[in-house]
């Protein structure tokens, strides 16, 4: 019994020192919050800040903090870069007044004039809370080394260094506060996408089950890699230069008549999202005239992202001859004119010769074949024209192999023909519905699946 009291007594003790404990990690970790609040040269954080104005000679700029984020509203009206005019607020305040940071408490006009702070080249002014209470930043000259540059706070005689990279922003134009994305949309939330170039549509839509196809000029399968690749370019790409706030004088930088249009369609909308317009090409700028639907400047866009547009659907299209699921195959054949091999897969899922009932295939020879297949590809698109196949060599076939999918009375066919000058092969498949080249290795993949089955 008397054990048992001698223990309780402990706990109670060791509760009382992990709640002293407690309490005193707590006030410590106040009393630091409270100190390193004290220290800051501003008495505020960087989501207090509503507005801002730079001052310097070369002009005035003015930003406000709107509900879809940062706007520039002089000397321009347009929409800011959120990280950028972010990160410069939050570096500035996050300058400190501690006395690591005071180069002069009460400096003499000497002094003022060594700091750059006489007369100074840059007035900074942050407006704060509701009632946009202003407090201004003066920045002098940059330090010769340490990276700091010297500033005063408006009203206040003490000299402090802070970040020179403060200065340094402070000191940019409006352009490098600017929003300069071309596609503001999330690509993944785009469904459709149309080009124009030079007169020729292509049109590309994402299907049901989330796969891209080509709808125009032709009905293909879309390389989803280089769709997606394309679309994300577009919106990672910044304008290099403004030209106009104004779309005027468009014959001029060859927008009455654009060299290629591109529209965006985010799910759900029936009429396009954005529309961009590409014009004439600027060899001393080094990229394109362009207007967008969503704004009314007229920018420049570099020569590269110009230049990643396709000019053609087949640029667009998948590379990847067959596309099926192994499992779902239930018949294979591969005919040449001297011979013939035909595979049938059984109720328990084995290849058989002839039919259910034939011999046994060896399964390891069948399946490598069937990935082999899968990894054939397309090395050009050739002709849509199905009136004259004989110069390809495809009337009659070299070789033909036919595939049938489950639920398909349908096979998807495959036949070559003779050899191409780069030295591939001309081939016709029913799933691509047009004359192509394959590599020539797809013609010995058929003939050694013929010799060994």
């Amino acid at each position: 019994m008397r054990y048992l009291k001698k223990t309780f007594i402990w706990i109670i003790v060791l509760v009382a020192i992990g709640g002293y404990t407690m309490l005193d990690f707590k006030s410590t970790k106040i009393a630091e919050q409270k100190k390193q609040e004290e220290s800051r040269l501003l008495p505020f954080t960087a989501d207090q800040v509503l507005a801002l104005t730079i001052k310097k000679d070369s002009g005035t700029i003015e930003l406000e903090r709107w509900e879809k984020g940062w706007k520039i509203v002089s000397p321009i009206n347009a929409m800011a870069k959120n990280e950028t005019v972010e990160k410069f607020i939050h570096e500035v305040t996050e300058s400190r007044n501690d006395s690591d940071y005071v180069m002069d408490q009460n400096p003499s006009p000497e002094r003022l004039t060594e700091f750059g702070l006489t007369v100074p080249s840059i007035r900074l002014t942050l407006k704060v809370g509701k009632e946009l209470k202003e407090h201004t930043l003066l920045f002098g000259i940059r330090a010769p080394m340490m990276g700091v540059a010297y500033a005063q706070v408006e009203g206040f005689k003490p000299v402090y260094r802070v970040n020179a990279d403060c200065r340094a922003e402070a000191d940019k134009d409006a352009y490098h506060f600017r929003d300069k994305s071309v596609l503001t949309l999330n690509p993944v939330m785009i469904d459709q996408v149309a080009v124009t170039w030079e007169g020729l549509p292509m049109l590309f839509k994402q299907a049901e089950n989330g796969m891209w196809k080509v709808e125009k000029p032709i009905n293909a399968r879309a390389d989803q890699k280089k769709l997606l690749e394309f679309m994300g370019m577009f919106a990672n790409a910044e304008i290099k230069e403004f030209i106009s706030e104004k779309k005027e004088k468009l014959a001029s930088y060859g927008l009455d008549k654009p060299s290629a249009v591109l529209r965006f369609w985010l799910s759900g909308d029936s009429s396009p999202t954005v529309q961009v317009d590409i014009g004439k090409r600027s060899p001393e700028k080094r990229g394109y005239y362009c207007a967008m639907s969503d704004r009314e400047a007229i920018f420049i866009l570099e020569e590269k992202t110009v230049n990643a547009i396709p000019r053609s659907a087949d640029e667009m299209r998948s590379k990847q001859l067959f596309f099926y699921e192994n499992e779902k195959l239930k018949r294979i054949e591969v005919r040449s004119a001297e011979k013939a091999v035909v595979l049938v897969k059984d109720s328990e899922n084995e290849w058989r010769k002839a039919s259910v009932k034939g011999d046994k295939a060896d399964f390891t020879s069948v399946n490598d074949f069937i990935e082999e297949m899968k990894n054939f590809e397309i090395k050009e698109f050739v002709s849509n024209d199905l009136r004259d196949i004989r110069q390809y060599g495809l009337d009659p076939a070299v070789i033909q192999a036919q595939i049938w999918l489950e639920g398909s009375a349908v096979p998807i066919a495959l036949n070559l023909g003779k050899a191409t000058p780069a030295g591939h092969v001309y081939a016709f498949s029913t799933a691509e519905k047009g004359i192509l080249t394959l590599e020539e290795r797809t013609k010995r993949v058929l003939e050694a699946f013929l010799r060994d089955l």
